[in-house]
Parts: C-alpha cells; sequence; structure tokens
C-alpha cells in the first residue's frame, strides 16, 4: 500500500475508529475468554467432585452390605467402561487389591495427586482423588483424572481466540474498506469546498440524489447550500446592477436640470430647472427608501412586534385613501370583507395592499371594476385584490415577483419594480404567501395568512 494511502488512513478519524474498535474488541475476547475459563475451572472440579463422591459411596455401600470380594467386583466392572475413574483399594492387612496408581494419597480426604505415566513418552494424569476407610478397615480411593477437563476447557478457549482472531481479520479488512471509501466522499466535499473557497460558486459535490450514507446526505446538504449562496450572489449581484440602472436615470435628469439651471439667466426657469432636479432627487430617494423597505421586511425583525389586528380594518382605511383616486380614474371600486384576526404587522399589511391597489388602478383598463376582498376559509385568511384587466400568463408571474421585475408592457408607467416584491416579502414575514389566480378576464392577486398565528399572538398578548 502506497505511503500517502497510509498517511490518509492514519490521519484519518474513521480509520482511528475502526482502530479503536478493533482494539476493543480484541480486549472483550479476551477478557471474555479468559474469564468464562476461569469460570467453568470451579464447575468443572465441582462437577469431579460429585461424581466421585457418588462412586465412593456405591463402593462403600456394595462393601457393606456384601463385602470386600461384591466391592471387588463392582469396581472391576466400572473400571471396564470408557472413561472411568481411577479405583484403588488396599485391604485391611495393607495389601493392594485392585488399582495402579503410581502415588497413592493414603490420607482420608480430597487429594490432588500427579501420576506418572508408567510408559516412556506418555505424560502422566493430574488426578483429584478421595480417600475414604471403608468398615472392616480398608482403603478406597476413587480419582478423576483433571486433565481431560481442562483440555476440554482449553479447547473451547482456543477456539473462541481462533473464532475472535478471525472476527477481527475481517472487522479490520472491512473497516479498511469503509475508510478508503469514506475517504473518497471525504475528498470529493474537501475539494468542492476548495473551489468554491477560491471563488467558483458553481462547484458541487456531484453527490447521489438518492443519498445511501450520512456523507452522502451532508454533501446533499452542502449541494443545497451552495445553490442556495450561489442564487443569492446572483440577486445580489443583479439587483446591485437595476439599482445603478434605475438610479441613473433620475441622477442623470437631476444633472440636466442643475446643468440648466446654472445656465438659466432668467430666474423662473431657473427655478422650474431646481424644481424638476429636487423632483428627480426624489425619486431616487424613494427608490432607496423601498430598497431598504425591502432588506429590512426580510430581515424579519418585524415578527418582534406582531399582534392581533383586523384586516377589515386595514381594507377600509386603504381603500378610502385610494377610492377618490380611483374613481376620478373612470374605474370602480368595491370591498367585501369579514371580520377576522390575523396577526401581524398592520403597517406593513397595510402597505402591502396598497402597493397591490396601485398596480390595479396602473394596470387595468380604463372604467374597470377593483374589488378588494378578505374571506377565511380552513384556517386560512385571504386578502386579495381583483380586477378585470388583461391579467397575466404563468411565466410572467415570475417575472413579476422579481426585485426591479417588470413586464414590458408596464415599462412605460411610473414605478420601480418593487411594489409586488415587497407585498410579497410582507407575506412570506407573515408566514403566509402571495399568489396570482388568473380570471375570465382579470387577475387576483391574493395575500393567505394563517389563521392560527392570530391566536398565538392573542395568547402572548395577554401573558
Amino acid at each position: 500500500m502506497p505511503l500517502g494511502v497510509i498517511s490518509r488512513l492514519l490521519r484519518s478519524t474513521v480509520s482511528r475508529l475502526v482502530a479503536l474498535n478493533a482494539l476493543l474488541l480484541v480486549i472483550s475476547m479476551v477478557a471474555g475468554a479468559l474469564g468464562g475459563w476461569i469460570a467453568t475451572r470451579g464447575v468443572v472440579e465441582r462437577e469431579a467432585r460429585n461424581r466421585i463422591e457418588l462412586e465412593s459411596h456405591v463402593i462403600a455401600v456394595e462393601a457393606d452390605r456384601g463385602g470386600l470380594d461384591r466391592a471387588l467386583a463392582m469396581i472391576r466392572t466400572k473400571a471396564e467402561r470408557p472413561g472411568s475413574p481411577e479405583y484403588y483399594l488396599i485391604g485391611p492387612e495393607g495389601r493392594t487389591l485392585i488399582g495402579d496408581l503410581q502415588v497413592v494419597p493414603r490420607e482420608t480426604g480430597w487429594h490432588f495427586a500427579d501420576q506418572p505415566s508408567p510408559r516412556p513418552g506418555i505424560e502422566g494424569v493430574h488426578l483429584l482423588a478421595l480417600t475414604q476407610r471403608l468398615p472392616d478397615g480398608s482403603l478406597l480411593i476413587v480419582g478423576e483424572d483433571m486433565e481431560r477437563s481442562e483440555a476440554i476447557r482449553d479447547a473451547v478457549f482456543g477456539a473462541t481466540l481462533i473464532a475472535g482472531g478471525i472476527a477481527l481479520v475481517f472487522g479490520i479488512v472491512a473497516g479498511l474498506f469503509a475508510t478508503r471509501q469514506t475517504l473518497r466522499q471525504m475528498k470529493r466535499i474537501n475539494v468542492t469546498v476548495r473551489a468554491v473557497e477560491g471563488g467558483d460558486l458553481s462547484a458541487r459535490t456531484g453527490a447521489p440524489v438518492h443519498a445511501r450514507t450520512d456523507l452522502d446526505q451532508l454533501a446533499l446538504a452542502i449541494d443545497r447550500m451552495l445553490d442556495q449562496i450561489d442564487t443569492l450572489v446572483a440577486t445580489i449581484r443583479r439587483v446591485s446592477a437595476e439599482v445603478a440602472h434605475d438610479l441613473r436615470t433620475p441622477l442623470t435628469r437631476v444633472r440636466h436640470a442643475v446643468e440648466t439651471a446654472l445656465a438659466q439667466p432668467d430666474g423662473e426657469k431657473r427655478t422650474a430647472a431646481l424644481g424638476r432636479a429636487m423632483a428627480g432627487l426624489d425619486e431616487a430617494l424613494r427608490l432607496f427608501s423601498a430598497v431598504l423597505e425591502l432588506a429590512e421586511i426580510d430581515a424579519g425583525n418585524a415578527r418582534a412586534r406582531f399582534e392581533p389586528i383586523d384586516l377589515a380594518e386595514i381594507v377600509d382605511r386603504v381603500v378610502d385613501a385610494y377610492r377618490a383616486e380611483i374613481e376620478a380614474s373612470g374605474r370602480h371600486i368595491s370591498v367585501r370583507s369579514v371580520r377576522t384576526a390575523v396577526a401581524g404587522d398592520a403597517d406593513l399589511l397595510a402597505r402591502a395592499l396598497a402597493n397591490l391597489i396601485e398596480n390595479a388602478l396602473k394596470y387595468s383598463r380604463e372604467h374597470a371594476r377593483i374589488d378588494v376582498s378578505v374571506t377565511e376559509h380552513a384556517g386560512t385568511v385571504t386578502m386579495a385584490v381583483a380586477d378585470d384587466g388583461p391579467g397575466v400568463t404563468d411565466g410572467e408571474v415570475e417575472e413579476m415577483l422579481r426585485p426591479f421585475g417588470r413586464l414590458d408592457r408596464a415599462r412605460r408607467k411610473s414605478g420601480n419594480g418593487l411594489g409586488l416584491a415587497i407585498a410579497d416579502a410582507v407575506a412570506r414575514l407573515h408566514r403566509g404567501t402571495l399568489t396570482f389566480a388568473r380570471l375570465q378576464p382579470g387577475l387576483a392577486v391574493e395575500i393567505r395568512l394563517p389563521r392560527e398565528l392570530a391566536e398565538t399572538a392573542a395568547l402572548n398578548a395577554h401573558r
């Protein structure tokens, strides 16, 4: 494996976690096997003692009932069974009657005795023996080879270690494979972040749409964040260019008017020129104010002063302010509203409604009908301004909502293209939406607000 790959693996958090898990696996495996080996040792010895005691008791009972000859016969029968214990019987006169133990524990009680093998090259046995005296004075010794039980425990212990070792190898291999896959994904994300850091906002991680891992989800989140940043930067650039473009016209008029005033010896004409300069400055200031207002609404600070308000009152107040101008233009306006409360900023909602009415007044046909309404349905309060003008197409809606966006047929009208953008921002500030509904004929622009916000605001107001 190249040194570069090894270096990356050593620096990788994932590979370190894999190594830590492998170490914990080894410790757990050895501790478990060792603990099992120690625990089973006591169990094996206890079981051996029980078997020896039972054998000794049976032989002692037989000797008591039938004499030493019957006890000898029983021992011979038992000794022929495979895996039988070791038996050793010494008669009352001290003569060995049966058994071939090399080391004979003659004191009554339990003993551990290592028995050498009678044949060279063969390992001896480690005997656990019980010595007891029979009623006739004979000495009975029954023992069991503990090496066989120890061998079984050692085999189990070794098998556990081998299985653990195999699991450890597979775990390390799988961990290395997972680490390499993770490093590839991390490298892809790292390259994207460095490209963005260098100014390339078009760089993306290229994560699959259907994320399979948490790193894929992280990469997708980064891509979505970069899309949002790219859109915001593009919007800022476009808005900056459009602000500069829209300011150039009034400022150019101001410059020409000031030049005219400076060159004009006639006082009245000079005053008129200065008046045109002031009008140009007022237009520029209105544009600045609209931009600042849109930025303030988007910041969301106005939510802190939300309170329950009656939309019907706002509609009446705004419509009354425009009624004379609308009727003077030959158009007609009507109001249809229900008393309903929402949580919000009354001044901003009034500004949004005023923008919609101004648009209807500006772009509807002569003698048009303008309908302003407030309705409530299924927890949604809708404030709408409808007219029977030419309406818009679906493709024109996005352009109308864009700051400084103006349709071609509206460019001859006064305005800066921020009216609908401000209304849309006000709707979003109130957790609502601004939508368009095409009528036959005409267009309805609706601000839909959630009703529950009013209930929340009312509760907060009473606390």
